[in-house]
């Protein structure tokens, strides 16, 4: 499969005259439906995937059985052993979001390729920086006291990533059930149930079309 690496989110142009597109022999596209494992965690880890349609969310199970999640990851995204040094086991589950399209890329053609083009390590490193940063603002998320801030923090994020301008405010691109949300949130959906009626009674947040609606950002920061 011949893929254009300048669909990777961020990615920067290589360098002037420079080809941006790649042969990866083994590389396949797969079509999740929501609700679809992509990556179990404790299987082997063969492939390096990319979102080319959709989301997914990257989860553990904690000791109790209850979901973590530890990203959301949209169109441009990367998941898998990106480095090689990950070993051989992948250490947390994949599932789509929504109708997904990935592109399968086996661990041995993507080293092969990153190792041919150094400078594409730039946009590997980017991605973990930015993922990293991701994971920083979910600890910051869990370090709030009540489940209303954690909500507003998750609401914040969410837009921030995957909001459309809509005539009604920002509209968060997914199909959010209140599990997801009180697993993003780290609380009982029962707490985040009552806490989303609150901010909908205060005009922070509204519901559309079965979307979640932000009519201003600032005021969900700021009240």
């Amino acid at each position: 499969m011949t893929t254009d690496i300048e669909t990777l989110r961020g990615m920067s142009p290589i360098s002037e005259g420079e080809p941006g597109r790649f042969e990866l022999p083994g590389a396949t596209e797969q079509t999740f439906q929501r609700g679809a494992t992509i990556v179990r965690a404790r299987e082997p880890a063969r492939s390096v995937f990319l979102v080319r349609e959709g989301g997914v969310k990257e989860s553990q199970l904690t000791p109790e059985g209850k979901e973590v999640i530890l990203g959301l990851l949209g169109p441009g995204d990367l998941f898998g052993d990106l480095t090689g040094l990950g070993g051989d086991i992948s250490s947390a589950s994949i599932t789509a979001m929504l109708p997904t399209r990935v592109m399968v890329v086996p661990r041995e053609d993507w080293m092969r390729m990153i190792e041919s083009r150094p400078e594409l390590s730039r946009t590997v490193h980017a991605q973990l920086e930015r993922r990293l940063a991701d994971a920083y603002k979910l600890v910051r998320m869990l370090s709030r006291y009540t489940t209303e801030a954690r909500l507003k923090s998750a609401l914040l994020m969410l837009a921030e990533r995957w909001g459309q301008e809509r005539e009604e405010g920002i509209e968060i691109a997914l199909d959010l059930t209140h599990r997801t949300l009180a697993d993003l949130a780290g609380a009982s959906r029962e707490k985040v149930t009552r806490a989303l009626g609150i901010l909908t009674q205060k005009g922070l947040v509204r519901v559309v079309r079965r979307r979640l609606v932000v009519p201003s950002l600032e005021r969900l920061q700021s009240e």
